[in-house]
C-alpha cells in the first residue's frame, strides 16, 4: 500500500510538471516572491512546496512516520489505517533537480521504505530498507522500484500508460478524468557489471582528491585496470544520471558529501544493489552507513558493480565539503 501511495504521489507530481511552464508564465513574477529557503539552505521553487505537500497527502496516513527533505523535522503519520498499525516510515525527496525545472531537464523523485520504529524512527542504516523506489520526469514517467525479502531483492520499472490504447497515435482527445495506470515495462532490471560511461561534473575537477583525479584521467585514456575507455554523461539531475547508469552501466555520482543519505544516498543505492550494482562513499557501502542525523549527507558513487569497486581501489575519491554558486 505505501509503495501505491507513493506511486500515486509521481503520478500526481507529473501532471503538475506537465503544465509547469504554462503555469509559470502565467504567474510570471509571483513564484519569486513566494520562494523560500528550505531546511538544507536551498532556495525552494512553488514546485518543490507542491510536489512536498503532495507526497505527505498521500502518504501521512498510510506511515507510522515520514521524513522529508523539505521538512526540517520528522512528520509522524495516522495511529493505524482501517484499524491496523502501521509498519512502515518512509523517506523522500519529493523533487529532486528540481534547479533544471525552468529548462525543461528531467527530474525526478526518490524515496525509502523502512520498518516502522516508533521510538527511533529513520535511526536504520539502508541495509534495513524493504524497498526503495524513484521517479523520472522526462519524455515518459519511469518509476523504479526495489523490493528486498530476507536475503532476496530485485528491481523493476514501470512505464505510466493510458489504461485504453486502441485509439490511433494522431489522435488527441482530452479527457481529465482518464484512468491510468503503471505498465511493467523493465522487468528484472539488471545493472551491467561494467559499462563505459561515468557521470559528474567536469567543471569541478580541480577541487578533486588527487585519487579521483587519476581515475579520471586512466579512464579517459583506458588505463585503469580494465583497460575499458570510459565517455562522460552528466545531466546534473540525480534520478535521471542514475537512471541512464543503471541501464547502460558505468557510475554516477558525487564526490562531495553533499547528497541526503536517507532520502537520496540509500534509497537509490538499494536499487543499484538490487539490480547487481553498488553503492559507495568511495570507501563504504552505503547501506551499511548508519545516520546520526535526520539530514545527513555523504558522497555518492552508484552504478555497475566493477566500476565502482575499481573506483574505490583508487583510494583517495572523496572530496571535502565545498559549496558553489553554480
Amino acid at each position: 500500500m505505501v509503495i501505491c501511495q507513493a506511486a500515486i504521489s509521481c503520478i500526481e507530481v507529473s501532471r503538475h510538471l506537465a503544465t509547469l511552464p504554462i503555469d509559470s508564465f502565467l504567474q510570471d513574477g509571483q513564484n519569486a516572491e513566494s520562494a523560500k529557503t528550505n531546511i538544507q539552505g536551498e532556495r525552494q521553487k512553488p514546485m518543490d512546496v507542491i510536489a512536498n505537500n503532495i507526497f505527505i497527502k498521500n502518504l501521512q496516513s498510510h506511515t507510522g512516520a515520514l521524513a522529508s527533505e523539505e521538512e526540517e523535522a520528522i512528520i509522524l503519520g495516522s495511529d493505524s489505517f482501517n484499524g491496523t498499525q502501521h509498519k512502515y516510515e518512509i523517506a523522500f525527496d519529493p523533487l529532486d533537480g528540481s534547479s533544471n525545472l525552468d529548462v525543461s531537464v528531467p527530474t525526478g523523485s526518490i524515496f525509502g521504505i523502512a520498518p516502522y520504529t516508533s521510538d527511533k524512527p529513520f535511526s536504520s542504516p539502508g541495509r534495513k530498507l524493504v524497498a526503495a523506489g524513484y521517479a523520472v520526469y522526462s519524455s515518459s514517467l519511469e518509476f523504479v522500484i526495489s523490493l528486498t525479502n530476507g536475503s532476496d531483492s530485485f528491481a523493476a520499472g514501470f512505464t505510466l500508460g493510458n489504461r485504453n490504447r486502441s485509439e490511433p497515435s494522431g489522435i488527441r482527445q482530452e479527457r481529465s478524468n482518464e484512468a491510468v495506470n503503471f505498465v511493467l515495462s523493465r522487468p528484472n532490471m539488471q545493472c551491467p557489471q561494467q559499462g563505459s560511461y561515468y557521470s559528474l561534473n567536469d567543471g569541478r575537477e580541480p577541487d578533486w582528491p588527487k585519487g579521483l583525479q587519476r581515475w579520471i584521467h586512466d579512464a579517459k585514456r583506458g588505463m585503469t585496470p580494465s583497460g575499458q575507455v570510459y565517455s562522460s554523461r552528466y545531466i546534473c539531475s540525480l534520478c535521471a544520471d542514475v537512471h541512464r547508469t543503471l541501464l547502460k552501466g558505468g557510475w554516477a555520482g558525487n564526490p562531495r558529501p553533499h547528497l541526503r543519505l536517507l532520502y537520496e544516498a540509500a534509497p537509490l543505492a538499494h536499487i543499484a544493489e538490487a539490480c547487481g550494482g553498488r553503492g559507495s562513499d568511495g570507501v563504504q557501502n552505503i547501506l551499511d552507513i548508519e545516520p546520526i542525523r535526520l539530514h545527513d549527507r555523504t558522497c555518492v558513487f552508484i552504478g555497475s558493480l566493477k566500476d565502482v569497486q575499481e573506483l574505490e581501489v583508487y583510494g583517495d575519491i572523496q572530496q571535502s565539503a565545498k559549496t558553489y554558486k553554480i
